[in-house]
């Protein structure tokens, strides 16, 4: 149902964005040049450039997370497969290349490791542990609702658009979950466990299973990250550098992903 909400949300920002565009500045092209506009000065007649054009509104960005500070005992996919979606209103700022954008966005992180994020009882806390079972899958996925703003640098009088976007995101997070596929230890009583031996010196069974985790304590609500994008026309180089911490008060407290990746504009 929470995803059905933000997808609703995201088409609704994109009528709303694309109805914008069509009322804004109806006697003013792209960024061709085609209209300017002719004003005097006391050296005579000269020409402005035309105002830029509300552009870039609806971008998807499809990166991979390298994790810093990462504990030295866990060993992480080289492929970290992370989607943001923005849907940004694009505000020129006077006839230069220059504009501003603030907007809607989610982003979505994954991080798949050889360690899994469970809640210890001794110790009341979740916390990562190695896996000592055979597994398909392991990861853990944190979503969040984002905030972004840009500065940006459009240029113009190219057959292509080069770009130069740096802003900020701020985002809160709005759905964190495992997802673990493979072996695990099953006991009576006790449910699952990781561990192959009980305290009392019994053995559970072996088995496979699936299962995901939702409730996860030890990750902070919020989160504000740098954001940078390079490109030329659709195609774009995405960049993202966290500025604060996602886990707290366990072992990974000082892991902060730094994401590279593709952004696609689509309009």
């Amino acid at each position: 149902m929470m995803y059905k909400n933000l997808l609703s949300l995201a088409l609704f920002l994109i009528g709303a964005l694309l109805a914008g565009n069509a009322a804004e500045h109806p006697n003013l092209r792209d960024d061709s040049g085609a209209d300017t506009v002719t004003a005097a000065g006391n050296s005579g007649s000269y020409f402005l450039p035309p105002r830029m054009h509300p552009a870039d509104r609806f971008m998807v960005s499809l990166f991979t997370d390298i994790w810093q500070d990462v504990p030295d005992a866990m060993d992480l996919k080289t492929i970290q497969r992370g989607i943001s979606i923005k849907a940004m209103q694009d505000m020129p700022i006077g006839r230069t290349n220059f504009s501003l954008a603030a907007g809607l966005g989610f982003t979505s992180h994954n991080l798949y490791s050889d360690h899994i994020y469970m809640y210890n009882a001794f110790e009341e806390k979740h916390d990562f542990y190695s896996i000592v079972t055979d597994y398909d899958k392991n990861k853990i996925s944190l979503n969040y609702l984002d905030v972004p703003v840009q500065f940006r640098f459009r240029s113009r009088g190219l057959q292509r658009t080069f770009r130069l976007y740096a802003g900020m995101t701020a985002g809160y997070l709005v759905n964190a979950h495992t997802k673990y596929e493979g072996k695990a230890y099953f006991s009576e009583p006790g449910g699952i466990q990781f561990f192959p031996a009980n305290d009392d010196g019994t053995f559970p069974v072996e088995r496979s299973t699936k299962f995901k985790e939702h409730e996860l304590e030890n990750i902070s609500s919020y989160r504000i990250a740098l954001t940078a994008m390079l490109g030329y026309h659709r195609v774009n180089l995405h960049f993202s550098y966290m500025l604060t911490d996602i886990f707290e008060g366990n072992s990974a407290e000082d892991m902060l992903p730094v994401s590279l990746g593709l952004t696609f504009i689509l309009f």
